[in-house]
């Protein structure tokens, strides 16, 4: 098997080649994703970082052209924002590398979005097989595991050893690897096999529960401790709603795509001041539905990876995974 034999020495020859490395880094008791100067800086073990990294394929502010006003009803100057960075994220763990594969089809289904496209193409991700869980992961009851290798251009596996071999899924992963091959050894190890979560629900059975139950009286049982936050949807590597807003003066303005969710109460309202989702169970019935029903009766993909955010960060400690039980069980 092909060995990174000094991970530390990859990523700072990595860091070297001149591209951004982004990373999860520990901050007191919070991991995020940071660009790194150092190998040292990487924190590969739980927790797992608190946001996903979306924001570097699909990000939470950003500006779509610039504008200046010439006369009345005319632009005078019109300018796209610039090309976005090659980046390399490294320590993905296999069930959010698969997020991006899925949000492709809706950013490439009836129109392709340049933006999103760009950073997939420019982005290389390096995951790293998991070797432990907590309560809340899930990834094998929506049909991954921790050695997924789907979105992943190098997926990184642990050894008995205690080293890492290194497996290339794509031709960028190929090539990265080509130009680093000094680094890379071949050796006869075993990784480790982390079998990952029990599988706790059926999502076959909760997609067919769905389709029936539009009105059921669970969802406004289910939805009493909600505060309609939306920190679930902006955690999420697979939410992908966002608003378009134009922030301007009389001489000039810019025109933004912004992170948007469907746990806002304003999120549907309508220019009669009708709101189709009055409430918070419809709002909480609707994030569900588009997940576990209307995305994979369109791209044939949930539209979940089980990181299990959602769950370990909601501030009123509402559970989707204790939903999707208790829908499975009722089927």
């Amino acid at each position: 098997m092909l060995i990174a034999s000094n991970l530390d020495k990859f990523v700072q020859a990595l860091i070297g080649s001149g591209k951004t490395i982004v990373a999860p880094c520990k901050d007191d008791s919070i991991v995020s994703y940071k660009p790194v100067a150092s190998p040292n800086e990487i924190n590969l073990s739980l927790p797992y970082p608190v946001k996903s990294a979306k924001e570097y394929f699909f990000s939470d502010n950003e500006p779509i052209l610039s504008y200046k006003f010439g006369m009345i009803g005319k632009i005078d100057e019109l300018k796209e924002p610039p090309e976005p960075k090659e980046l390399i994220i490294f320590g993905m763990r296999p069930c959010e590398a698969a997020a991006y594969p899925i949000m492709d089809g809706v950013f490439n289904w009836d129109y392709k979005d340049a933006f999103y496209n760009k950073r997939r193409e420019r982005n290389l991700v390096i995951s790293v097989a998991c070797e432990a869980c907590d309560e809340f992961c899930f990834c094998t009851s929506v049909g991954l595991n921790p050695q997924s290798t789907e979105g992943s251009d190098i997926l990184l596996k642990k050894t008995d050893k205690g080293n890492y071999t290194a497996e290339a899924i794509t031709d960028k992963g190929k090539r990265l690897i080509e130009e680093h091959k000094n680094l890379f050894t071949q050796e006869d190890v075993k990784p480790i096999n982390f079998k990952g979560p029990e599988k706790k629900f059926d999502s076959a059975k909760v997609n067919s529960w769905l389709e029936k139950n539009f009105e059921h009286p669970m969802w406004d049982k289910t939805t009493l401790p909600c505060i309609g936050c939306g920190a679930c949807t902006f955690l999420c590597p697979t939410c992908h709603c966002f608003d378009i807003v134009d922030e301007s003066n009389l001489k000039e303005g810019t025109r933004y795509k912004n992170w948007d969710s469907c746990q806002f109460s304003m999120f549907t309202v309508h220019a009669s001041t009708h709101n189709p989702r009055d409430t918070q169970a419809k709002r909480f019935r609707q994030r569900i539905q588009h997940k576990f029903n209307y995305y994979p009766d369109k791209f044939k993909r949930t539209l979940c990876v089980g990181c299990g955010r959602c769950i370990r960060h909601c501030p009123a400690d509402m559970s989707l995974l204790e939903t999707l039980i208790k829908i499975d069980k009722t089927n």
